[in-house]
C-alpha cells in the first residue's frame, strides 16, 4: 500500500536586479517540503502564473500570492499539496 506524500508550497521570486526591466519578476523558485524531502525547481515568468496558481487556490488567493511575488516577497502557499499537483505547473521552462 502506497502512502501519498503531502508537500508545503514556498515560493521565491527572483527580480531582475538592473536595466530597463529592474525590478521585473523574472523566475520564481518552487521548493516543496515535508518531514522526510524536499524538491526545488523554478519556472520563467511568461504572464501566466495568476492563472496557473489559480488552479490550486482561489483566483484571489492567486492574484495576491503574484502581487506578493512581484513585490520581491517569498511567499508559503495555504494548503498541502501532493507533488504531481504543483512541479513543473507553472509559469514557463527552458524545456517549452
Amino acid at each position: 500500500m502506497s502512502c501519498v506524500k503531502i508537500y508545503k508550497l514556498v515560493a521565491v521570486p527572483f527580480l531582475l536586479r538592473e536595466g530597463d526591466f529592474k525590478g521585473y519578476l523574472e523566475t520564481v523558485t518552487f521548493i516543496a517540503a515535508n518531514e522526510e524531502e524536499s524538491h526545488k525547481w523554478w519556472a520563467v515568468n511568461v504572464g501566466t502564473f495568476e492563472s496557473d496558481f489559480s488552479k490550486i487556490v482561489s483566483p484571489e488567493m492567486a492574484r495576491h500570492v503574484v502581487e506578493k511575488l512581484r513585490a520581491g516577497e517569498t511567499v508559503e502557499f495555504p494548503n498541502r499539496y501532493e507533488l504531481g499537483e504543483v512541479k513543473g505547473r507553472f509559469g514557463g521552462t527552458w524545456k517549452d
